[in-house]
């Protein structure tokens, strides 16, 4: 079945030139729409002129952010199954198969196994953080994985946002991503409403893409002050504690 891909670049060239060609050769397997959004001035790449899919522009007058761009997108998308893709996300030929077989099946959210360019898994599949918890995993500098990538198919609390493939029913019965966030816990939110809507989230390791991770709130102050400003907003929001009250109670 055909997807349509989401893809946001922020000046960003040099890594969508890459992806577009890695995207050509996944349409082989899996047609698709592609959606560039350019959210800060910048030429296309060479590679945009012979995509071999259906590919459309969207230019920015002012940036956007992580949310208003993909639900902008997602208004332009004409098929089964809506996909948001970073521009540093390196594809194989059959990354998105897997994701599709998957949401077939169970509706909702699905990710992929993400591993770095040295071949670590990446903490792409996590639990809901409470402000303690976090506290503690920094203060330790502990980032053991919440979840065992041994595991084929597994639901868990949320899935991070690098690659995120949604139905386009269970995209729409949310509401799409949050717009009051700003760059930073949109797809933990986007997953706990998964979760609250009875849809699925699922880490789907049959499918494998790599990412070069910039984790810019780790260096610049202002990424930071989003960061945490998104924290604040995630831990006082009505659904994060509906979810965190029936996670606990199903647990006993």
């Amino acid at each position: 079945m055909a997807i349509t891909i989401s893809v946001v670049s922020h000046g960003q060239a040099d890594l969508l030139a890459p992806l577009l060609d890695q995207l050509r050769l996944a349409a082989a397997a899996v047609p698709m729409q592609v959606i560039v959004t350019l959210n800060l001035p910048e030429e296309r790449p060479a590679a945009a002129s012979a995509p071999g899919f259906e590919l459309e522009w969207i230019t920015n007058p002012a940036p956007q952010g992580f949310a208003e761009n993909h639900n902008a997108a997602f208004k332009h998308c004409r098929t089964k199954f809506f996909c948001v893709l970073n521009p540093d996300v390196r594809l194989g030929v059959d990354s998105l198969s897997p994701l599709v077989a998957c949401l077939t099946r169970l509706p909702g959210v699905v990710g992929p196994r993400v591993v770095s360019e040295r071949g670590d898994i990446e903490d792409s599949a996590r639990r809901v953080p409470g402000p303690l918890r976090l506290l503690a995993r920094w203060w330790h500098r502990r980032f053991e994985p919440d979840y065992s990538p041994m595991v084929g198919e597994q639901t868990v609390d949320w899935l991070a946002g690098m690659c995120l493939m949604f139905d386009i029913d269970s995209y729409r019965a949310v509401g799409g991503f949050d717009e009051k966030y700003h760059l930073y816990c949109e797809d933990i939110d986007i997953c706990l409403k998964m979760h609250l809507a009875s849809r699925h989230v699922t880490w789907v390791q049959d499918a494998v893409v790599v990412h070069d991770a910039q984790r810019t709130s780790h260096r610049k102050l202002r990424y930071l002050i989003w960061h945490i400003g998104s924290l604040l907003k995630l831990f006082t929001a009505a659904d994060y504690w509906r979810f965190r009250f029936l996670s606990e109670r199903a647990q006993g």
